[in-house]
């Protein structure tokens, strides 16, 4: 079979064509670290997608309940050959597991699904579509979420936080396309899908993406960009690849919730309350968290500074090291002096 073809559009014999080419395969680590009451469901959401060409790495970060098992019987019963199992027998972080998970794949793209996430079933189609798209070629894309909770149950329509604009706007009306049909008798809550996808191109301060599940990057950035050791970064991954990635390339936001993010009481960030509105779903001082990443950040840049300018550019390298340092700049102000600088716009 061609890698590239040509159909007719309509069965019109004219002069308008529409390519098509083979889709890439794409890679799946679900790195697990004690969530035995949801990991099936998160496995079990990745075998439903409607992209099929998938290589999913299962990775237990010794998990010290019965995680194991769980996913041991899972995998019996999916009995799907794009599924492996790698278990550790010490605990290596969110960052060592992935590492580990990654080095087993040969795919363009991968994603990484948290263990006590649910992906819908499109989430990896509509991501590729953001990737492929004929527009701008970037390293990342990243969707809007739902929240659940332990049981599953909706709490949230939206991950509040995403692509909201700095000024926003506290009276205005909601739009319609945006609440759910409810069905009573099914229980359920049906969204309407949305096209709309925003490239981003450069980074500031005040951007931020989503969770580690609503994220789909190109192998060789994460190849790229990953830290030399795993303890550098335990957890924060996410957050790491994401401002990196815009920093130095660009990404697309989905907007779209193509996946839920569960909220149960024992998550190693969101360990906060759903109150709504602009509340902090985590207790965490996310202040010192962003310093500490944006410090990394400038470290792996300087360290590899030929390696990167070769790819990207002496100019683009340089306007992302000068954008990370103002950054950690801004980060260790005062609080007087940020609230002072935020009312006059910097």
């Amino acid at each position: 079979m061609d890698v590239l073809s040509h159909n007719h559009l309509n069965g019109q014999a004219d002069e308008r064509f529409m390519a098509s080419a083979k889709l890439p395969r794409v890679g799946v680590v679900i790195a697990n670290h004690n969530n035995a009451a949801y990991v099936g469901e998160a496995i079990v959401s990745a075998s439903r997608q409607t992209v099929r060409n998938l290589e999913v790495i299962i990775v237990d970060d010794a998990s010290t309940d019965c995680s194991d098992q769980v996913i041991r019987e899972t995998l019996a019963k999916l009995d799907d050959p794009r599924f492996r199992y790698i278990r550790l027998e010490t605990n290596h972080g969110q960052t060592g597991a992935i590492r580990c998970g990654v080095a087993e794949l040969s795919t363009p793209f991968v994603c990484f699904l948290d263990s006590d996430d649910v992906w819908y079933d499109n989430f990896i189609e509509r991501h590729l579509a953001a990737h492929l798209n004929a527009d701008y070629p970037v390293a990342f894309t990243y969707c809007d979420s739902h929240f659940i909770n332990g049981d599953g149950e909706l709490l949230a329509g939206t991950a509040w936080w995403f692509e909201l604009p700095r000024k926003h706007e506290q009276h205005r009306p909601i739009d319609p396309e945006t609440v759910p049909q409810i069905d009573p008798a099914a229980g359920r809550a049906h969204f309407a899908a949305s096209p709309t996808m925003t490239f981003h191109g450069h980074w500031t301060p005040y951007w931020s993406s989503n969770s580690t599940a609503a994220m789909m990057f190109r192998r060789d950035i994460v190849a790229l960009l990953l830290p030399d050791k795993d303890e550098q970064l335990p957890l924060y991954l996410d957050f790491y690849l994401s401002t990196f990635c815009v920093l130095i390339i660009g990404g697309i936001a989905v907007h779209e919730a193509l996946y839920a993010y569960r909220m149960h009481g024992k998550n190693k960030h969101s360990n906060g309350l759903m109150l709504g509105g602009a509340s902090q779903t985590s207790r965490k001082d996310w202040g010192g968290i962003s310093e500490r990443v944006f410090d990394l950040i400038l470290k792996v840049m300087l360290e590899r500074r030929e390696t990167l300018t070769g790819a990207i550019g002496g100019m683009r390298y340089d306007q992302a090291v000068n954008t990370i340092r103002f950054a950690i700049r801004r980060s260790r102000r005062k609080p007087w002096i940020s609230q002072l600088m935020a009312m006059v716009g910097l």
